[in-house]
């Protein structure tokens, strides 16, 4: 067997092995995993394929899929803050070549039907990205005040919203769009509620205005995500020139608003309600009391339901076992906790004990 190299390197990036570890793990020389790899020298035989399977924990049909590895998204090239090292570009790569892949293959048994379209903007047509993120709360009808479920307004539109463990690399979220699949936002389960919503919010930034990556995209989606969540007319009677500059004027916003007291300070620059030294002033204070990075008044993380259904409709409506269900998405059975845990798996029922 001549396997796919591109599933190759994807099972090893997502394994976070080199190819020395491999050649030690299968059995086999580095370079042979590198011929392997390129696609190059003599086809498997069935131990040596057996070999490589075991050694990446896929199943051997796993290396036969006529599949490509891509680009893990949104944050693969311009990011916030700093650029992610090769080792962990290559484990997101992983990742999301690898649940892109489950989700392509879930829907050949199941169809996603959108609630609400999911237009596109061209900054240029509406002057500002503002202008986009309130064209997109017109066009989906939002009433003014805070969105309550910004994760079910998304799906909604047909976005795939996938809580995954990024495993401390330092991002909180990517999203891919693809002709032939719905669009998709990873985002790393340890991002608390209120970072949660403004996340999702600066992804729908990419999938609604983004064709190309730039150097000002990530500073045109935070502009994007702050408008859709709090619009500027909406709040701007809340913040007098006196009250902005106090801490306490943000508490009562952020339980509305269901934002950070951080955005709702950047918001407050944006619209000349604060100048620089005030918002640094109102940094330090926040040091001062402790709660910069862990903010008060915890916003309740919104739960995904939609790539979560796709997963109960194999293992509750068709009855799958994890054996059936690794079968259908070329995952090995006994690794599908890694991801989906518990995930539409019949609960045990109590056993009741009767005392007499």
């Amino acid at each position: 067997m001549k396997p796919n190299p591109e599933m190759v390197i994807l099972a090893r990036e997502f394994r976070e092995l080199t190819q020395a570890d491999l050649a030690a793990k299968a059995g086999i020389t580095q370079p042979r995993v590198a011929r392997i790899e390129a696609g190059i020298g003599a086809d498997l035989s069935v131990e040596e394929m057996s070999a490589l399977a075991h050694a990446l924990g896929f199943p051997v049909g796993f290396f036969g899929l006529v599949e490509q590895r891509f680009s893990y998204g949104s944050s693969s090239v311009f990011t916030r803050s700093r650029q992610l090292k090769a080792g962990e570009r290559r484990k997101i790569s992983g990742l999301v070549n690898v649940l892109r892949i489950h989700v392509k293959r879930m829907l050949d048994h199941v169809d996603v039907q959108a609630v609400r379209p999911l237009p596109r903007f061209g900054i240029e047509d509406y002057g500002s990205t503002r202008a986009c993120a309130r064209a997109l709360r017109v066009a989906w009808n939002l009433p003014n005040g805070p969105i309550r479920n910004l994760t079910k307004l998304l799906e909604g539109a047909g976005v795939v919203v996938i809580e995954c463990d990024f495993g401390g690399v330092p991002m909180d979220a990517t999203c891919i769009q693809f002709a032939d699949l719905p669009p998709m936002i990873f985002i790393d389960k340890s991002v608390p509620g209120d970072r949660w919503r403004f996340t999702l919010a600066h992804e729908l930034a990419h999938l609604v205005m983004h064709d190309l990556p730039h150097p000002s995209m990530e500073d045109e989606a935070d502009d994007f995500a702050s408008e859709f969540l709090v619009p500027s007319d909406e709040i701007s009677p809340e913040l007098s020139r006196a009250n902005a500059s106090k801490l306490a004027t943000y508490m009562p916003l952020k339980e509305y608003w269901q934002v950070s007291i951080a955005m709702l300070i950047r918001k407050a620059l944006s619209l000349g309600k604060i100048d620089e030294n005030q918002r640094k002033w109102l940094v330090i204070q926040m040091n001062k009391l402790g709660i910069r990075k862990v903010e008060p008044l915890p916003v309740p993380k919104e739960s995904t339901a939609l790539f979560p259904s796709l997963i109960k409709h194999f293992r509750e409506q068709l009855g799958f076992t994890d054996e059936e269900l690794g079968a259908a998405l070329m995952y090995s059975s006994d690794r599908l906790d890694e991801l989906y845990g518990d995930i539409g798996r019949e609960k045990p029922k109590p056993l009741l004990r009767i005392v007499r």
